[in-house]
């Protein structure tokens, strides 16, 4: 199709360029330069569908990982606020086991919001898949904490 596309083009800059003896000499002479200019340009302009999905995709990358940042960032600041509390809660309460717990909570959300900032930093210089398997792994983690901690709860019932 892009093939196509060109050579109808050059075939029309070849063409024979109609009179233009009544018109001004410098527009004319100026119309002809931007053509010229445009011709020279217009292969690089033309995108089918497929270039075009190629070129979005970092951007499109870029934008997901931005989106999965705010999230985990969210989740961990709530996190790490319920975590505090309780942290402090058991300190007031003399549960000095049960504090530490908490606090290695509060550093381990701080560790997933760093992967999650290494992953939202590099996602435009990662392929699509590259960044997602990042993502993926960094949930995993996720889950695996708050698994962690849904038994260290029920334990504690």
């Amino acid at each position: 199709m892009l093939r196509t596309l060109n050579a109808r083009m050059l075939d029309q800059a070849a063409a024979a360029t109609p009179a233009s003896d009544a018109l001004n000499s410098k527009i004319v002479q100026a119309v002809r330069l931007t053509n010229a200019e445009t011709m020279a340009y217009a292969p690089s302009q033309i995108v089918i569908g497929s270039d075009m999905l190629i070129s979005q995709a970092a951007g499109l990358v870029a934008q997901s990982a931005a989106v999965y940042f705010d999230g985990v960032s969210k989740m961990a600041l709530a996190s790490q606020g319920v975590l505090i509390k309780q942290m402090t809660e058991n300190l007031a309460e003399n549960k000095l086991e049960q504090a530490a717990e908490d606090a290695l909570g509060v550093l381990a959300t701080d560790v997933l919001v760093g992967a999650a900032a290494a992953v939202a930093a590099a996602a435009g210089a990662l392929e699509a898949e590259s960044a997602s398997f990042a993502i993926d792994k960094i949930d995993q983690s996720i889950a695996k904490y708050a698994d962690l901690m849904r038994g260290r709860k029920s334990a504690s019932s």
